[in-house]
């Protein structure tokens, strides 16, 4: 029996160590996993790649100038005889020609698709910020679901805490019975028995506690065996309201903006098909320069330099009824997103009937589960004191126990599964950036 006591001793020495350790807060744990979560980092650059792809250049508003230079060098033998009877006979003649030049083209108007093409460009920024809006929810979720895990985990500890020194003053009242007499080795065996069982029950808690705090650190990006605490507790949130929810989900839910963006896109391809069947103008303006040198030939210098600018309109007449087809095909993706968009609205609907019916659910079920507490805590003490005097069984005291033990359980189990589902309204109302 020394020996279990010591090996226990040790189990809850190792708990108080933990309790000793940095507490980490909900938020802080929140912007760790911010800066460090690995999807949330490369959705990240993804955006930072949609906002660069976002100008004037990319869209189609700006000019391009272009340089080119050349310089040519050859060496020829040739032969020429004039009618006059003169020869120009030259062997290994050279020649050399430079030539650079500047072009400018510019698009003055193509049937306003460089300006619905900027518009595609905005929405694809957009687009790539609900992404990484998206992305970011879902990494707060699982965080704070983690986290609320060891709270929950944490609160379980302290209840098998408190039932393994009960045990132990079992145990001990049980050998100083035996010892005067009064009491039996049966007793004895059952609340070592029992002991035994609820610090095994503590290991596989404390077990179960260690594996979730891997899964945190890992989803905050860092070293599994980052040493850390949690708080001891978590508020639920009473203001909850139905009509609240649906209207903050219609108009900030993320899965929702990203079916918007999608058939705003959609609407934007059939404008520049549109677009396509207009005229287009364009400016374009060069300068060139030519220096040659020849030492054959009728010339043997050449040098000339000059600009030319104009303008280029061109519209498509027929192209094979293509554009009939594409805007067909257009018009066909515009319903097609539109249905997407009202069959998620259709799905968000029912999971927050859903969820927020449960999340009402799971509040009632707490007052109950208060108040079975209340009655198996008024029991186990009223139990606690009829065996310290001898007047109730050991058997009857471990019932007692067990009753204050599955109350507690149900009602911490209950709190976590109410923050969650207030986790899942959160999200869909887009309101989960508020909850730290």
């Amino acid at each position: 029996m020394k020996k279990n006591i010591l090996i226990l001793a040790l189990v809850l020495s190792g708990l108080n160590v933990v309790e000793a350790q940095d507490t980490l807060e909900p938020s802080e744990a929140i912007q760790i996993g911010l800066e460090n979560h690995f999807d949330i980092r490369l959705v990240r650059l993804d955006a930072q790649i949609a906002e660069n792809n976002l100008s004037l250049g990319n869209a189609g508003f700006l000019p391009r100038i272009d340089l080119n230079a050349g310089q040519n060098f050859s060496v020829t033998d040739s032969k020429q005889e004039f009618l006059s009877g003169t020869v120009n006979d030259r062997k290994g003649a050279r020649s050399s020609a430079l030539n650079a030049g500047a072009q400018l083209n510019w698009t003055l108007f193509d049937g306003l698709q460089m300006f619905i093409g900027y518009d595609r460009l905005q929405e694809m920024q957009q687009k790539s910020e609900l992404q990484l809006l998206l992305t970011v929810e879902y990494a707060v979720q699982q965080i704070l679901g983690q986290y609320y895990q060891l709270v929950n985990l944490k609160q379980q500890l302290r209840v098998l805490d408190k039932t393994i020194r009960l045990d132990q003053e079992r145990l001990q009242l049980a050998e100083n019975m035996l010892a005067i007499g009064s009491g039996s080795r049966l007793d004895l065996l059952q609340a070592q028995v029992d002991l035994n069982a609820d610090s095994a029950a503590l290991l596989g808690l404390l077990d179960r506690q260690q594996q979730t705090k891997a899964l945190l650190n890992q989803l905050l990006a860092r070293d599994a065996r980052t040493l850390f605490e949690v708080a001891d507790t978590f508020n639920l949130r009473h203001d909850l309201v139905f009509d609240q929810l649906a209207a903050s989900m219609m108009e900030r839910n993320t899965s929702l903006g990203l079916a918007q963006n999608d058939e705003r896109q959609s609407l934007l391809l059939l404008r520049e098909i549109r677009g396509r069947q207009l005229p287009s103008l364009g400016f374009t303006m060069g300068y060139n320069f030519l220096n040659q040198q020849s030492e054959s030939g009728f010339i043997s210098s050449n040098r000339s330099s000059g600009m030319t600018y104009g303008l280029q309109a061109n519209m498509s007449l027929f192209d094979g009824f293509n554009t009939q087809r594409e805007k067909r095909n257009a018009n066909i993706l515009i319903q097609s997103s539109r249905i997407r968009t009202e069959s998620l609205i259709s799905e968000l609907n029912n999971e927050l009937t859903r969820h927020f019916d449960s999340h009402n659910s799971k509040m009632r079920l707490l007052s109950m589960e208060r108040q079975n507490l209340m009655a198996a805590s008024e029991n186990l003490n009223i139990a606690s004191e009829r065996y310290r005097i001898g007047d109730l069984s050991g058997i009857e005291f471990r019932e007692a126990q067990k009753n204050y033990m599955v109350a507690e359980g149900r009602l911490l189990q209950t709190i976590l599964e109410t923050k969650l589902v207030e986790l899942q309204l959160l999200q869909l109302a887009g309101m989960l950036a508020t909850e730290q």
